[in-house]
């Protein structure tokens, strides 16, 4: 259901958005969204907050701080459990059964705005002006009630490094940039110079384990030229730093990737990456 709430809240950020005239229905949206800012900050006085403005006319308060916690920067993940319901008559419409999880960022009518103040750990009620549309326990331009918990800000690296430990890898070498070099097994011979042509047996994962792309289980292997920008930055650094015979895994984060935009359908912006490979020849 929260999917019909959301896309009913697109209304909000559309009147958000619009600028005042002097016509019949605007004025009397005018009048409504007076209403309901009322209405919404006495909800707070009766439950003696203290509530702080965000944009668009909502308001929300801390139910649980945290002072040093984390606050989301674009393509962190964040999950949280959530209970949408009617302000006036605490009417529960939806509550979440899974935590929901989803790039911060990449607007979410009803949490993007909440989600830039709140700090990992930490918990709130947020008021929602109404919208002209009405849902189930929800009649037209009545507040919404949006209570979060178990609220978890995740950014790239707290993931990287929560797989390592989830995996029990041991990481050799850490790159400023943010590459984990992991050996799996060593290898002989020197570090390939500049120019030099390295084939490759490989596989690419996500943080959860789904296999991308890969060659492991092929005949051919991947040529690769030392110093050459032909993958991205993070595959490339990891193989220059491989002997013949050695076996590796690199963790990157996004900016060691593909980035915001990601690649195609397959990879998605702000993702990770996991490769394992193995180094077969040296040219």
């Amino acid at each position: 259901m929260i999917g019909s709430i959301q896309k009913g809240f697109w209304a909000i950020l559309a009147v958000w958005t619009m600028t005042s005239c002097l016509s019949n229905v605007e004025l009397a949206d005018e009048v409504k969204a007076k209403e309901n800012q009322a209405q919404i900050l006495a909800y707070f006085t009766k439950q003696n907050q203290s509530p702080i403005a965000i944009e668009n006319g909502g308001y929300y308060a801390l139910t649980k701080s945290n002072a040093t916690g984390e606050l989301a920067s674009k393509g962190d993940t964040l999950r949280m459990d959530y209970e949408l319901a009617n302000l006036l008559t605490g009417q529960v419409i939806e509550r979440s059964k899974d935590p929901l999880v989803y790039q911060f960022g990449y607007l979410n009518p009803i949490f993007a705005n909440l989600m830039t103040y709140l700090k990992d750990g930490e918990e709130a009620v947020l008021g929602l002006p109404g919208t002209s549309q009405s849902f189930d326990g929800l009649p037209a331009f009545t507040p919404l009630k949006v209570t979060i918990k178990n609220y978890v800000v995740r950014s790239q690296n707290d993931r990287i490094d929560e797989f390592i430990a989830a995996n029990k890898y041991t990481v050799n070498e850490r790159t400023a940039e943010g590459l984990r070099y992991i050996r799996l097994t060593p290898g002989t011979g020197e570090i390939p110079a500049s120019g030099k042509v390295v084939k490759l047996k490989y596989t690419g994962r996500f943080l959860n384990g789904i296999a991308f792309d890969g060659n492991m289980a092929r005949t051919d292997s991947f040529s690769v030229t030392i110093g050459s920008s032909q993958t991205v930055k993070g595959f490339s650094a990891g193989v220059a730093k491989m002997r013949l015979g050695e076996r590796a895994v690199l963790v990157f984060p996004s900016a060691l990737g593909y980035g915001e935009k990601g690649s195609g359908t397959k990879i998605p912006g702000f993702t990770p990456l996991v490769f394992e490979i193995y180094v077969a020849k040296i040219q």
